[in-house]
C-alpha cells in the first residue's frame, strides 16, 4: 500500500542499532568495515562526529532518546527500571500531530511490550531473554526452532570466545533478518505520513553473525586494542570493578572465567571480526531497506536517521561491553540522510542524543511540548554558521557523571577524592588521567562548574519508582490501559493493534543477503 504522492510532512525512519561504536563504520575512517550502505548514506547526508548518549547502557540511554530527556528526569537509571508516570515519548508527540507510528525490534522497554505511544509494535526484545514470548520467538517457533536452541552459554566455546560464536540458525532466521524484514513488510504497507523507529540487536552481544557472514573477516588481524601496561592499577575502580563483578555474578554471562583485562590478543581479535561481521548483516537490511523505499516511492519523502545505543571496549582499556565514559563506550554515530534538504556534510560540534525528540518534531512541524531538554539539530543540518548548539554534553550513570567541553572531558564520581579528566585533542586515547595534575587549574574548576550548573538546573522532583525485583526477568502479564500497562491473567504474544498487519506479513524477500 505504499503511497508515491509526496506529503505535506516528511517521513521519519529512525534506525538503530545496538551498542554500535563509530569507528567500526567505514564513513567513521575505519579501513577494515564492510558497511557501503550506511557509508553511502554519511556521503549523501550529514554526519554528527560527537554525538554522546546521556548514559552508557541501554535502558537509560533509549528512554532518554525516546523522551528527549536526561536518565535522572525520566527515572530510568538502570536496565529494567521503569519510567516516571507521565514521560511521553517523540511518538505520542507526532502520533497527535497526524503521524502514523510503529516500533519494531528492540525497544528495551519496561514492561517489555509496553507501546509507550506507539499505534503497534512487532517486538524482537532480546538475543538471549528466552523468557519473552515475543514475534520473534513465534518467528522461529514456526520454523521449528526457539530461543532456547541459539546458545550454549555454558560451553567452554562459548566462554573462550568471549561469546563470539556463529549463529545456529540460517541469515534469514537470524534475529536482524527478522527486523529487517519487518521493516521492508511494514513499509510495503504503510500509509503516509508515518514515523518508523526500527532497532537492530547488533552488534551487541552475543556476536552472532550467520554464516556466511561468520567468515568475513576471518583471518583479518585488527589494530590492537587500546590498552597501555598497568592502565587498569592507575585509573578509577568503578567501571571496571562493576562490570567484572556483573560478569561472575550475571546468569547471562555466567560462562566468563577471568577479569576483562586478562582477556588475550587472540580473543579480542574473535571478538572484533564478529562484531563488525554482524555490523555486515545490518548494513546489508540498511540497503535493503533503501530498496523498498525506492520501489515504493516513499524514499523522496523520507529523512532516514541512523543512530546506535551505546558503543563497546571491545577489550579497550581492559574492559568489555560498556557502562562507562570512555568514548569507546559513550560516543555513538549519528547520521542524517535527507539530500533533498540538507546538503551533505560533517558536523564536529558535539551534540547529544536527547536532542533526536526536538529534531524528529522539527521534522513534523510541531513544538516538542512541556519538560523536553533535548535541542534540536536542524540549524546544525542546514550548516548555520554563526549558531552555536551545545557548550558541552553531559552523559550519567549511577557511578558516575561525565562532562565534556572542548578538547576536555570530566568524569566525577560523587563523595570520591578522585576522578578523571581527559584532554581529547592531546590525548584521544584517554590514557592520560590529569585530574591530580589540574589541580587547582581554571580548567578543572571550570568542567565541575559545568556538571554543578547543570545537575541543579535539569533536575525534576518527581520521586523514582522503580518496579519491585527489576532484574527479575520472568514472564509477566499485562493488558494495556489508557496508554499504560496493568497487570492481567494473559501474557500477548504481541500488542493487539498489528494482529491483522503481522499476520498477513509471508516475508518472501529474497536474494538479499550472501
Amino acid at each position: 500500500m505504499g503511497n508515491s504522492t509526496k506529503q505535506e510532512k516528511a517521513n521519519i525512519l529512525f534506525l538503530m542499532s545496538d551498542q554500535q561504536r563509530p569507528d567500526s563504520l567505514g564513513c567513521y575512517g575505519d579501513s577494515i568495515a564492510e558497511t557501503p550502505n550506511l557509508d553511502s548514506l554519511a556521503v549523501q547526508g550529514v554526519v554528527f562526529d560527537n554525538c554522546y548518549v546521556q548514559n552508557p547502557l541501554c535502558c537509560p540511554s533509549r528512554y532518554s532518546i525516546l523522551t528527549g530527556r536526561y536518565p535522572h528526569c525520566h527515572g530510568v537509571r538502570a536496565n529494567w527500571y521503569k519510567r516516571r508516570p507521565g514521560e511521553t515519548s517523540f511518538a505520542h508527540r507526532l502520533g497527535r500531530s497526524g503521524y502514523g507510528t510503529a516500533a519494531i525490534g528492540k525497544m528495551h522497554f519496561t514492561p517489555w511490550h509496553d507501546n509507550f505511544g506507539f499505534d503497534g509494535r512487532i517486538i524482537a526484545e532480546s538475543k538471549f531473554h528466552i523468557h519473552c514470548p515475543d514475534d520473534y520467538e513465534r518467528y522461529l517457533n514456526k520454523h521449528n526452532m526457539s530461543r532456547m536452541d541459539l546458545y550454549d552459554m555454558a560451553s567452554r566455546h562459548y566462554r573462550d570466545n568471549c561469546s563470539a560464536v556463529k549463529s545456529k540458525v540460517s541469515p534469514d532466521l537470524h534475529i536482524d533478518s527478522f527486523v529487517g524484514l519487518s521493516i521492508c513488510e511494514y513499509l510495503k504497507n504503510v500509509s503516509e505520513p508515518f514515523c518508523l523507529f526500527a532497532s537492530f540487536l547488533s552488534p551487541h552481544n552475543p556476536y552472532d553473525p550467520p554464516e556466511p557472514y561468520d567468515r568475513l573477516f576471518e583471518g583479518v588481524e585488527f589494530p590492537p586494542r587500546n590498552m597501555t601496561e598497568g592502565e587498569v592499577r592507575r585509573k578509577p575502580k568503578e567501571a571496571y570493578n562493576y562490570i567484572n563483578k556483573r560478569l561472575s555474578t550475571d546468569k547471562v554471562n555466567e560462562s566468563w572465567s577471568t577479569t576483562t583485562d586478562r582477556i588475550s590478543d587472540a580473543q579480542v581479535n574473535k571478538m572484533k571480526a564478529h562484531y563488525y561481521a554482524t555490523n555486515t548483516l545490518i548494513d546489508d537490511w540498511v540497503g535493503r531497506t533503501i530498496e523498498v523505499l525506492k520501489e515504493q516511492g516513499l524514499y523522496d519523502n523520507t529523512i532516514i536517521v541512523y543512530c546506535s545505543d551505546h558503543g563497546d571496549l571491545l577489550g579497550d582499556h581492559g574492559l568489555v561491553f560498556k557502562q562507562c565514559f570512555y568514548e569507546q563506550s559513550v560516543r555513538v554515530p549519528l547520521i542524517v540522510h535527507a539530500p533533498g534538504i540538507y546538503g551533505p556534510r560533517r558536523v564536529e560540534s558535539p551534540v547529544e542524543s536527547i536532542d533526536l525528540f526536538s529534531t524528529f518534531c522539527d521534522f513534523a512541524g510541531i513544538p516538542p511540548g512541556e519538560g523536553v531538554q533535548g535541542r534540536s539539530l536542524t540549524p546544525l543540518l542546514r550548516g548555520d554558521a554563526d549558531y552555536r548548539h551545545r557548550e558541552a554534553v553531559f552523559s550519567e550513570n549511577y557511578f558516575g557523571r561525565m562532562v565534556r567541553c572542548g578538547d576536555y572531558k570530566m568524569v566525577y564520581y560523587p563523595g570520591k577524592p578522585y576522578g578523571e579528566i581527559y584532554n581529547l585533542a592531546e590525548d584521544p586515547n584517554e590514557q592520560e588521567n590529569l585530574w591530580d595534575a589540574l589541580d587547582g587549574s581554571s580548567v578543572k574548576a571550570d568542567l565541575k562548574d559545568r556538571l554543578l550548573e547543570w545537575s541543579f538546573s535539569s533536575e525534576d522532583v518527581l520521586p523514582l519508582p522503580v518496579r519491585p525485583g527489576h532484574q527479575d526477568h520472568s514472564p509477566r502479564r499485562y493488558r494495556l490501559e489508557g496508554g499504560d500497562t496493568l497487570e492481567c491473567e494473559r501474557q500477548p504474544w504481541y500488542l493487539p493493534g498489528l494482529d491483522g498487519l503481522y499476520e498477513g506479513w509471508d516475508f518472501t524477500e529474497s536474494g538479499i543477503l550472501r
